[in-house]
């Protein structure tokens, strides 16, 4: 009869291996709230800026689509021409003038990107602006009716609209810093 005592000795090794089998090593896949990443807040001086950054320049596009009168008439004579043409140079030196003031009075920017594109802002609608207060004045100053003044007045009201081409996205100025983007996406000035 020894198969009897071996049977026994084989069942009882198997009870004991038969347990609940050992907890293994934890999951290494996180839980569903962990796999979520969470969006990085915008810095809130890097809002204020970008807020005052884009209000301005928006601000500058949408008055001009504003005071841009479709309906105005056709002067008739060469001093209403006159009168018209310093009306639209007084506008943009107006507008860029004060474009200008808000970009200045804008606090440090949050980083480097952020001056260098201010200050190349302030330069095109400076430049713009003492175009547009030159011609005005020298328009102004010409007899009323004399013709030959008009050309120049219309040269640097063309001229002073091209100094600010390229001014009216303020976002797109900034794409190469991620941190004024962030920004960007919550300014309410940016939401034009």
């Amino acid at each position: 009869m020894k198969i009897v005592p071996a049977l026994l000795g084989a069942c009882l090794v198997l009870t004991a291996c038969s347990g609940t089998p050992a907890a293994g090593p934890p999951s290494a896949s996180p839980s569903p709230a962990e796999s979520i990443p969470s969006s990085p807040a915008a810095d809130p001086a890097a809002v204020r800026w970008m807020d005052g950054f884009c209000a301005a320049v928006h601000g500058y596009r949408e008055r001009t689509n504003r005071e841009a009168d479709p309906a105005k008439p056709t002067p008739s004579t060469v001093a209403e021409a006159q009168k018209a043409l310093s009306a639209e140079l007084d506008g943009i030196a107006v507008r860029t003038g004060e474009v200008v003031g808000k970009l200045t009075a804008l606090p440090p920017g949050p980083v480097p990107l952020a001056e260098t594109v201010r200050k190349a802002f302030v330069t095109k609608y400076t430049k713009a602006h003492d175009r547009a207060a030159e011609a005005k004045t020298a328009l102004d100053r010409a007899k009323p009716g004399n013709e030959a003044s008009q050309s120049p007045a219309a040269k640097a009201l063309d001229q002073a609209q091209q100094d600010v081409d390229g001014t009216y996205d303020p976002v797109g100025a900034v794409t190469a810093s991620p941190e004024l983007m962030l920004a960007a996406a919550t300014a309410p000035g940016c939401k034009a």
